[in-house]
């Protein structure tokens, strides 16, 4: 559980480095980037303590209801270095209406830098079992690389994203 900033960096440590073994493997370095690092919360009281830890520790928070929950975009102030470059962004998410999310870190989401979408998915599919996921918000495709912590594929940057369909 975390319960300060140090916490969430030595937490982000071994997934990372899982992160890194993987994008290696696929070659994905210098043809991918990261772009965030989502952490789910298992309580509206975990969600609310998380999120002020980070309110003096980041360059911004941006809180939007996504699914029927609270979903905050924070800029981290010191990034989490990656093969696939440096995570600036942590997408916090509040536990889920049904009450079945579980705390910890869940997914790293890449966009291709270099070739497309398609072809980055397509690679994927030919040595990993990959998922598609349909979201109101988006469509991802996610590969568990271990214990339930996803390599999500995606088109574009979180930010982006929110700037097209959350701040019009």
């Amino acid at each position: 559980m975390i319960q300060t900033i140090e916490d969430f960096y030595t937490g982000a440590e071994q997934y990372v480095a899982l992160f890194n073994t993987f994008a290696e493997k696929h070659q994905l370095v210098g043809r991918a980037q990261a772009d965030h690092v989502c952490y789910k919360c298992a309580s509206r009281e975990s969600f609310e303590r998380i999120r002020a830890l980070f309110e003096t520790e980041s360059d911004y928070v941006y809180q939007s209801i996504i699914s029927k929950r609270r979903i905050a975009c924070i800029r981290l102030k010191k990034g989490i270095e990656t093969s696939l470059g440096t995570i600036t962004l942590l997408e916090l998410s509040d536990q889920k209406p049904d009450d079945s999310q579980e705390e910890g870190f869940d997914h790293i989401e890449v966009y291709p830098t270099t070739f497309s979408y398609d072809e980055m998915v397509r690679e994927l599919e030919e040595s990993e079992q990959v998922i598609r996921v349909e979201r109101p918000h988006h469509t991802t495709h996610d590969i568990d690389i271990a214990d339930g912590f996803l390599f999500r594929c995606t088109h574009e940057p979180l930010i982006e994203k929110i700037k097209t369909t959350e701040m019009v």
